[in-house]
């Protein structure tokens, strides 16, 4: 995580916004604590950015905020994690989360330790990974800030915050009609990440699907995305860019060469931890590299992985039949002394036990950085993607003499073309949206050009009629 501005002058600013707050909306409209949206058709607020979920959606009945995410990213960025906490979100009605990642509910413990304690629903995957994944993240961000250089440090959550907010979770099921106050919404299977949906709100005849990022339709553990919903609104993620290709050959070309200088491969990872030791497991079982030891020093990780088994084990509807989820049988818990691969989040290599990798294995010309998909702007990982040969950790700069290998996509989530087929295989909304991501102009341009559609990238704090 970025240093020095993450300090304990943050603290009071977090906690100033305990309660409800008061706010002015465009247009006349005029929030104080719990309100009724004046206008009969929805109202859709943009709060998020690259890679956090945030949105706003008030209806005449009930006012409801999809997406609960943290900033990663530069500390201009990282500082919106902290307070004054939105209102809006204080004012909310009820949280509905379309994943377990950091992006889609990392900021949930802030908002209930600041007092808000309605009701978040999930679906039953994402319900079991998010004190997986809350969990890991608040022991990983105390650890850093206890590491500050500049003095006691402020983390975005604290680990007594996390249990409070995950006994809010109701688990919904797909394809399940779940009913608001003045509203209604379902989730339908977005793929990517286990228990990743889309989300459908209708009230009032009007409704909203919000969706993305969608997983690849050769994804090799989980089925395809669910068609998408008809809907007068659509909010859709930017897609990721398109890998390379060839991932496996690259990665073992990669964990080859490090062998070669016998170092060690460090691969900052988090989400998807089953994804890549079923790759290792599958290119050792193929003789395309050697038999490693793989360090896995992620207990978020090693509980995902037990999650992953369940769900194989009583035939989650998310999982393809042949999708099996392996380990390879060198796995380690501590790093022996010859090459081994070091798997250990978070992805972005922001935060903490990956940090204590880096630190060790970066000034060593013989190991070796390998990166999977594309981290968001500002982040280490990006900086080190990008060829930096410095990088700041524990207030210290570190010389990157190992060799950092930037694989792109994993298979995991859908390129461009795929998303841009999955949107337009069912008939335009009034208005798509797309947000999240550089790839913004780029998918709104495509769906404007292949078909005609209204698409828009909002900017951030946007309010438009739904």
């Amino acid at each position: 995580m970025p240093e020095g501005t993450r300090a304990a002058s943050l603290s009071a600013a977090r906690r100033a916004s305990a309660r409800y707050r008061t706010s002015s909306w465009p247009g006349g409209l005029h929030v104080t604590g719990h309100r009724t949206a004046v206008h009969p058709d929805p109202v859709l607020t943009f709060l998020g950015g690259d890679g956090c979920a945030r949105f706003l959606l008030e209806t005449p009945g009930t006012r409801v905020v999809v997406g609960c995410g943290l900033f990663a990213g530069p500390d201009a960025l990282w500082r919106r994690n902290f307070s004054p906490c939105p209102g809006e979100l204080h004012a909310a009605d009820a949280v509905i989360l379309a994943g377990a990642g950091l992006g889609d509910a990392g900021f949930l413990p802030q908002l209930v330790a600041e007092g808000w304690h309605g009701p978040v629903f999930a679906t039953p995957g994402t319900a079991a990974l998010l004190p997986i994944t809350l969990a890991d993240a608040a022991e990983q961000f105390a650890e850093d800030a206890d590491r500050s250089p500049f003095g006691p440090a402020l983390p975005p959550f604290r680990p007594d915050d996390v249990a409070p907010a995950v006994a809010l979770v109701r688990p919904v099921e797909f394809g399940s009609l779940r009913r608001l106050e003045g509203a209604e919404f379902e989730f339908g299977r977005a793929g990517g990440r286990l228990g990743a949906a889309w989300v459908r709100v209708r009230s009032g005849g009007r409704s909203v699907v919000f969706a993305g990022p969608l997983g690849a339709a050769g994804h090799p553990l989980l089925r395809s995305p669910d068609p998408r919903p008809r809907s007068d609104v659509l909010v859709l993620a930017a897609p990721r860019p398109a890998g390379e290709g060839h991932l496996t050959g690259r990665f073992a070309a990669a964990v080859h060469r490090a062998v070669r200088r016998g170092g060690d491969v460090v691969v900052p990872a988090s989400g998807g931890v089953a994804v890549l030791l079923t790759m290792v497991r599958d290119l050792v079982a193929a003789g395309e590299i050697p038999r490693l030891p793989v360090v896995l020093d992620s207990p978020a990780g090693s509980a995902a992985l037990d999650v992953h088994r369940q769900a194989a084990a009583e035939r989650w509807p998310e999982l393809r039949r042949d999708g099996r989820v392996g380990v390879p049988d060198s796995l380690a818990e501590r790093v022996p002394d010859r090459p081994s691969i070091i798997v250990a989040g978070l992805e972005t290599a922001d935060s903490g036990r990956v940090l204590r990798h880096l630190e060790a294995l970066l000034p060593d010309p013989r190991a070796g950085v390998v990166l999977l998909g594309h981290p968001a702007p500002g982040t280490r990982a990006a900086r080190l993607a990008e060829g930096t040969r410095q990088l700041k950790i524990h207030g210290r700069y570190v010389p990157v003499r190992a060799e950092v290998t930037a694989l792109g996509e994993t298979g995991e989530f859908a390129g461009p073309a795929e998303t841009l087929e999955w949107a337009n295989a069912t008939p335009a909304p009034e208005t798509a949206f797309v947000v999240a991501g550089a790839g913004a102009p780029a998918l709104a341009k495509a769906l404007h050009a292949e078909n005609g559609w209204c698409a828009v990238v909002p900017e951030d704090g946007e309010q438009v009629l739904c």
